[in-house]
């Protein structure tokens, strides 16, 4: 009988945490960066992506902007991230600032998050050469 509560405790616990991700994916994708794989950052892209990073600057499809996302880094392997600033815009949408260092340079990073089908997904997509 004791089971019971400490099961439906536990439940809520887990629930509660997978609420608060997809809430505030924020923290996830910054750890994307940190773990050197950049590549899986299109799991969070919305269907089209504003992206800006050097010799791109266009509105991209989720599956180009995740293909030039990919190549960017394949030869700059990520040392460092750092978060500045993350808010949230009138609109409901979230965003980070922070920068990276890839490939020994280091960039500014900014990434804007609207509510698409139920999560949040990367809509805007700027690594700009500080």
């Amino acid at each position: 009988m004791v089971r019971l509560p400490a099961v439906i405790i536990f439940s809520c616990m887990l629930m509660s945490v997978s609420l608060f991700s997809q809430d505030n994916p924020s923290s996830e994708i910054i750890d994307v960066f940190k773990k050197g794989n950049p590549a899986e950052l299109g799991k969070y892209f919305s269907e089209m992506v504003d992206l800006s990073i050097p010799g791109f600057k266009e509105l991209y499809s989720k599956t180009q902007a995740s293909r030039i996302v990919k190549d960017f880094f394949s030869n700059k392997p990520v040392s460092s991230v750092s978060v500045n600033r993350e808010g949230n815009s009138p609109d409901g949408s979230k965003y980070t600032m922070g920068s990276i260092t890839a490939g020994g340079k280091k960039y500014s990073l900014y990434f804007l998050l609207r509510k698409s089908k139920g999560d949040y997904r990367i809509c805007q997509l700027h690594i700009q050469s500080e």
